[in-house]
């Protein structure tokens, strides 16, 4: 397992097992980031399982998104900016 896959991997399980809501926001971005980064760096070399893998990772990171009340922008390619609500 490569350095930029234990960091995604990381910072997605730190959003997921995030207790205060108040850093859940900074989480979901740091995994996103991480994955965005990962992807970036393993370009095409990555297996059917690792892309089933990060595209699940990336829709949990959504629900979870979804259920703060966060604004989801699909438009970065289904990685959402974090903004919160009302700003």
């Amino acid at each position: 397992m490569s350095n930029k896959e234990n960091d995604w991997q990381r910072s997605y399980q730190a959003a997921l097992l995030e207790v205060d809501p108040a850093k859940m926001p900074e989480r979901i971005e740091q995994a996103y980031n991480a994955i965005r980064i990962y992807i970036y760096a393993s370009g095409q070399n990555s297996n059917g399982a690792e892309r089933q893998a990060l595209a699940d990772a990336l829709a949990n990171l959504r629900v979870l998104r979804r259920e703060l009340g966060l604004q989801i922008n699909n438009s970065d390619h289904g990685e959402p900016k974090t903004t919160a609500p009302n700003q």
